[in-house]
């Protein structure tokens, strides 16, 4: 071979070698598989418009469970008022006026006197001839000194007999009032007791 045919083809391979590499884009490199690009994604899990309704859900929840809790009250029970029984204060009068069933030893029990004191005051001779009506001075010093003011044990309840009044019952039981009897079972005078009726003994 001569060497003007080995230019020629020389030549010949350049301007093929020349020919493909232009028709590639000039601007654009080769991409390597390890170079791929990626776009970062901001994922915003605290948004305020996000947060707004959030805060909107619960307080309507809220309202809801509140309108309900008003609309369907829990029923609870009243308890009914307790009566209360006041009983009078037993005080010493300067004197006292015998009722019907009543005696002057009585007396002295119910307002803690010395019977001796009573007597005396009174100038009674026989403590049993005094008869209801009979005005009594009522000593405002000494105490019962015989042995238990009470005559039978109470509180309890009396079933009234024929011929009692409710002053007769206050002797019967000794250290309690005709006031405090009636209280307990709310009389109003003249206190008018029927046979079979029951008291309460304060």
């Amino acid at each position: 071979m001569t060497k003007r045919s080995m230019i020629v083809i020389v030549s010949l391979m350049l301007m093929t070698v020349l020919l493909s590499g232009c028709q590639l884009p000039a601007s654009k490199a080769p991409e390597e598989p390890g170079d791929a690009k990626t776009t970062p994604i901001l994922i915003q899990t605290d948004s305020p418009e996000l947060m707004t309704q959030t805060a909107i859900a619960k307080e309507f929840q809220t309202a809801t469970l509140s309108e309900d809790a008003i609309a369907q009250p829990t029923a609870t029970s009243t308890p009914e008022p307790t009566e209360v029984i006041v009983i009078p204060t037993l005080t010493r009068p300067a004197e006292y006026t015998l009722k019907e069933g009543e005696h002057p030893y009585c007396i002295a029990r119910r307002y803690n006197l010395n019977p001796a004191d009573l007597i005396s005051i009174n100038n009674i001779v026989n403590p049993q001839s005094i008869t209801p009506g009979t005005t009594l001075k009522i000593p405002q010093t000494g105490t019962w000194a015989s042995g238990e003011r009470a005559l039978h044990p109470h509180p309890t309840t009396h079933t009234v007999s024929a011929g009692e009044t409710i002053y007769s019952i206050a002797c019967y039981y000794g250290d309690v009032s005709p006031e405090a009897i009636a209280a307990v079972n709310s009389l109003e005078t003249p206190y008018t007791l029927s046979t079979g009726q029951s008291l309460n003994i304060p």
